[in-house]
């Protein structure tokens, strides 16, 4: 499961949940190849707060998949990427995730291998193809990503997560040993997601919840709250209301708004940046799902140094050195996409109204060639969140062309929210 949200750039996951009609879906189940090792360790990407990582398909070509608590089966963006994939037996699907456009199409495509570096390999899986590439996560992370991978792995092993690496480390349940330094927190496994219960969330500065949430790696925002859950989860103000971003249903509307606290057992954090969607987005893909108050997402997680074991329904915590950084908000009021072969073309596609950027005149569909004379290849997507993000008062120039115009735009990042 995974979101976009945003009303001015605030997260890029995909917030993603399954139909039943894929329960039967059989899995044969991935293994570290090398008997002797207890355990691998898989580098990743980390692109707005997602675990990319590398998997090759039926022996094909290296693809990149988000590594997702929130998915069930394996799942293929589009079918162009490996050949034969998906065939003409393969059946079709609905699917439903967040957003107000409904179902979608998938087809079921079985006797997949996988593999993944290190010598982690699945023969004879299940996996969904698309039908159509609702998700367009190029366009929205800046870089190519083909898929996502979920259950199959965090079933199979103990996972855990570094962030500050940006490593992934695979371990055989049987060899597994936590460190003393890692706080031990319950969670449970339903519908194969986490949760976690007893989270204390203090929404605005007088009210305290404890919620439950699900724990969701593919979600890049922080923290996602279904207002229809609890009568004290109301929007805080300040907020933002508008467009928040897509998920694989479509559009998702709501409200941007920061929450005064999130407390996971002796952990705090602080004015956590949180999405409030309106009912119909959130709702539509949770129904007669797990009874929750929202996610938890990867702005969050990667605060932590995270260990997943299912088996035990254990989740462990270690504090890195993102931890007390502030939740960063884009201050310029741009959101960007990606287009063209390379994602080499950055187009505006939202504009927060009142913003610095829209009282500099910038406006939706605005081509931009450059922000503080960085281009493309070394401009990219996280680069510009990073740069929109820095500190109020940075004076950004930017360079954009609209209708066989060249403007030069400057304006000073602003707190707006």
């Amino acid at each position: 499961m995974s979101s976009f949200v945003r009303t001015v750039c605030i997260t890029t996951g995909i917030l993603f949940i399954v139909s039943e009609g894929i329960a039967q879906v059989f899995h044969r189940g991935f293994r570290i190849t090398n008997n002797r090792a207890k355990r691998v360790a898989i580098p990743f990407e980390l692109q707005s707060n997602l675990i990319i990582i590398p998997v090759r398909i039926n022996n094909g070509e290296e693809l990149k998949f988000i590594l997702d608590t929130g998915v069930r089966t394996a799942i293929l963006t589009n079918g162009l990427y490996v050949e034969g994939v998906p065939s003409v037996n393969d059946r079709m699907i609905s699917l439903m995730g967040a957003g107000n456009a409904g179902e979608v199409s998938a087809y079921v495509s079985n006797g997949i291998s996988f593999a993944l570096p290190e010598g982690v390999a699945a023969e004879g899986n299940a996996m969904l193809v698309l039908k159509e590439d609702y998700l367009r996560l190029d366009s929205y992370l800046g870089t190519q990503v083909h898929g996502i991978l979920g259950y199959e792995i965090f079933s199979r092993f103990v996972v855990e997560i570094d962030y500050v690496k940006r490593e992934v480390t695979l371990h055989k349940p049987s060899s597994f040993k936590p460190s003393r330094r890692f706080t031990k927190v319950p969670i449970t496994v339903e519908d194969t997601k986490p949760y976690i219960d007893g989270v204390q969330l203090s929404v605005n500065d007088s009210t305290t919840i404890d919620a439950k949430l699900m724990i969701d790696t593919g979600a890049s925002h922080a923290l996602m709250l279904n207002m229809k859950s609890n009568d004290s989860i109301t929007v805080p103000d300040p907020h933002l209301s508008g467009y928040l971003g897509r998920g694989l249903s479509g559009d998702i509307f709501g409200h941007m708004a920061r929450v005064s606290e999130l407390g996971i057992d002796d952990y705090s954090l602080e004015e956590v940046v949180s999405s409030f969607p309106e009912e119909n987005a959130f709702l539509q893909a949770t129904r007669n799902r797990t009874a929750h108050n929202g996610n938890i997402g990867g702005s969050a997680l990667k605060r932590f140094r995270v260990i997943f074991d299912y088996a035990n329904e254990t989740m462990y915590l270690q504090k890195n050195r993102y931890y007390r950084r502030p939740f960063d908000y884009n201050m310029s009021g741009i959101e960007l996409i990606t287009v063209g072969p390379l994602l080499e073309t950055f187009l505006v596609s939202k504009v927060i109204k009142g913003s610095p950027a829209q009282r500099a005149g910038i406006q939706e569909g605005d081509m931009v060639l450059s922000v503080n004379g960085l281009r493309f290849p070394e401009l990219n997507l996280g680069l510009f969140s990073t740069i929109m993000s820095r500190r109020p008062g940075k004076r950004i120039r930017m360079k954009i062309y609209r209708n066989g115009i060249l403007f030069k735009k400057k304006f000073r990042l602003e707190r707006i929210l």
